[in-house]
């Protein structure tokens, strides 16, 4: 009886003197552009002053939820000491659907508030994405990119190309060294220029 008193008593001190001995002093965030150091503080609640051996990785999961996020993990560099390693995702397009700017990220995440890309999306009709990203990566220069149930038009500095896949576009993109200065439309038994 005393024995377990003993053991209880015992590891009440740990728990206790454990939240109070090692407090957490610093707190470092590496690898992030979008959201602030404090915005992944807030997140995940590791703040100077809270306790250092409390701090679990499972402290990372709603920063983990948050679309930007492609990966987190926390480090322990010292005693009191955190780190939080984020690898954030990278806009390649702003994707604009029902009025709204949406980043599109190459694993075909939607990001919200991007900041400015190089290409802009827009069209009518239901989307792919996993088209959208190959377009995206065959003609990097594109400018614009409108997509609707027949096809997809991209427009770039020196170009402008229609095909009715994304398929077609990388193969034409793949062909060319340099692109063409007419209109040009893309079909399965060949291609056009416009005059």
């Amino acid at each position: 009886m005393i024995r377990s008193l003993l053991a209880l008593l015992t590891l009440a001190a740990l728990g206790i003197g454990s939240r109070v001995v090692w407090p957490v002093e610093r707190v470092e965030v590496v690898g992030n552009i979008q959201l602030s150091d404090t915005q992944v503080r807030a997140v995940t609640g590791l703040e100077v002053g809270t306790p250092w051996l409390w701090a679990w990785p499972n402290r990372l999961e709603a920063l983990r939820a948050n679309p930007w996020v492609r990966s987190a993990r926390l480090e322990r560099p010292a005693i009191g000491q955190l780190r939080i390693v984020l690898e954030e995702r990278k806009a390649l397009a702003t994707l604009v659907l029902e009025g709204v700017e949406w980043g599109l990220s190459g694993d075909g995440v939607l990001l919200p508030n991007p900041p400015k890309t190089p290409t802009r999306v827009e069209g009518i009709g239901s989307i792919r994405l996993s088209d959208v990203i190959t377009i995206v990566k065959a003609l990097p220069n594109a400018t614009s990119i409108r997509y609707t149930p027949a096809g997809y038009t991209v427009r770039g500095e020196g170009f402008e190309v229609w095909a009715s896949t994304a398929a077609e576009l990388q193969k034409w993109a793949s062909d060319r060294k340099s692109l063409a200065n007419k209109p040009t439309y893309l079909y399965s038994w060949g291609e056009s220029k416009s005059r």
